[in-house]
Formats: C-alpha cells, sequence, structure tokens
C-alpha cells in the first residue's frame, strides 16, 4: 500500500466522526435520551458513549499492534457494557469529543509509521484473528458508517413522535 493511500485512510479514521457531529448540533437532551419504540434500540446518547467504549479499545488495539505486533487483544462485550455502565448518565458530547480526542492520538501514531510495512503490525483478536493497521483502520472505519444511520433513525423517529 502507498503512503499516500496509509495517509488517507489515517486521515479517515480521524475525521469520521465529524458528519456525526454535525448532524447532532442542534439534538436537545431530551432527544438524545430518546429511545424509539423499537427492540433493542439505543439512544442517540448511548451510541456517543459506546463510541467512546469503542475507540479505548480502538485506541489500545492500535497501539499494541505498533508497540507488541501479534499480542492477543481481549474482547469486549458491548451489550454488558451498554446494560451495566449507565450510559444513560453519562454526557454523550463529551464522550464523542474524547472519542474524537483519542482518534487523533491514535493518528498521530499511525502516521508515524506511515513508511513501514503496516503487515508487520498487527494484532491477534479472539474472534477476526490476525488484524493488521489496515484492516483495523478499516474496521473502525466501518464502526461508524454502520451506526450513522440509527441515530438517523432515531432522529427521524423523534420528529414523528413529536408530528404525531
Amino acid at each position: 500500500m502507498t503512503k499516500e493511500k496509509k495517509l488517507d485512510l489515517v486521515y479517515a479514521l480521524e475525521s469520521g466522526y465529524d458528519s456525526i457531529e454535525k448532524e447532532i448540533a442542534d439534538v436537545g437532551r431530551e432527544e438524545m435520551l430518546f429511545i424509539p419504540p423499537i427492540r433493542d434500540a439505543w439512544s442517540i446518547n448511548d451510541f456517543l458513549v459506546h463510541f467512546l467504549d469503542a475507540d479505548t479499545s480502538l485506541a489500545y488495539r492500535f497501539r499494541t499492534a505498533i508497540a507488541e505486533p501479534g499480542a492477543a487483544v481481549p474482547l469486549w462485550d458491548e451489550e454488558a457494557w451498554h446494560g451495566r455502565l449507565r450510559y444513560e448518565g453519562e454526557d454523550g458530547r463529551a464522550c464523542l469529543a474524547l472519542a474524537k480526542g483519542l482518534r487523533s492520538f491514535v493518528a498521530v501514531g499511525l502516521r508515524s509509521v506511515v513508511d513501514e510495512d503496516w503487515a508487520a503490525f498487527y494484532v491477534e483478536h479472539p474472534a477476526k484473528g490476525k488484524l493488521d493497521l489496515v484492516a483495523l483502520v478499516e474496521m473502525y472505519q466501518q464502526h461508524v458508517v454502520f451506526h450513522q444511520p440509527l441515530i438517523r433513525r432515531n432522529m427521524r423517529a423523534w420528529s414523528d413522535r413529536k408530528v404525531g
């Protein structure tokens, strides 16, 4: 992979939350906490707190891949974290800001090895096997892509609720 492609991946990872941040700019606290009447739905606030938890894992995995290539990394049970850590009491916007900060921190580390072979930096994931830096970047980019439509769904459900 070329240096330019790696830098593009790093930029995409680092800026991954920009569109979500813009979309929720005018969302009030009540809407942030609203859970649509859909089985197993989360609030927008829950998603933002979840992003911080996921990106805490991201930072650990990336830094482990670079510092200790081949080391095993733990799984984390997002449903358990959501259920037991009382996300509704957390400030989702503050968590999103911290998640963005973690991504910037990770981006600095990735740029420091941009001239090296990223396949040499990897972790062993208990469910997914060997994940090198490219696979990790793509996995965490897709994480935002997966959740963004759910946040939009919640915003539509809130609007429909207020009109109906």
